[in-house]
């Protein structure tokens, strides 16, 4: 009776390089085997590595700032300074530093007055530092 793996490779009417690896007198040769073992780790390593970032720590990081919608009233390029209304009525001065991320703009000088945005931001040393800027966008026809 012939093995799985004899039938199938008379099915294929060929036997190749990589099952050569494979198929001496229908085992796996054992000088082989530490090769193809090292092969296979090395292939899923990566995976491996991708699938253990924390999702967690890129949440935390999220979670730490307050997010706030509402309306662009004044943008000052000088000191890099929004002045923002909020929903409720109440406005603040956000200020924008080299690590805020701009989502929907190129660079800061895009934001204007009227536009609508997202902002996240956190308090440090008594002013509030804008993490990340979103450009909400218009709905409609």
């Amino acid at each position: 009776m012939k093995s799985f793996y004899e039938s199938i490779t008379i099915i294929k009417g060929i036997v190749t390089p990589f099952e050569q690896l494979f198929l001496q007198d229908g085992s796996i040769m054992k000088k082989n085997s530490n090769v193809i073992v090292l092969a296979l780790f090395l292939a899923l390593a990566p995976f491996h590595s991708f699938a253990s970032t924390s999702a967690d720590s890129v949440m935390s990081e999220v979670t730490d700032n307050t997010l706030i919608e509402g309306k662009v009233r004044r943008y000052n390029q000088d000191t890099q300074t929004i002045r923002f209304q909020l929903k409720s009525g109440e406005k603040i001065t956000i200020t924008l530093d080299w690590n805020t991320i701009l989502v929907g703009y190129s660079s800061p000088n895009e934001i204007k007055k009227g536009h609508k945005l997202k902002i996240w931001y956190s308090n440090s040393n008594d002013s509030k530092t804008a993490v990340k800027i979103e450009k909400k966008l218009r709905v409609g026809c």
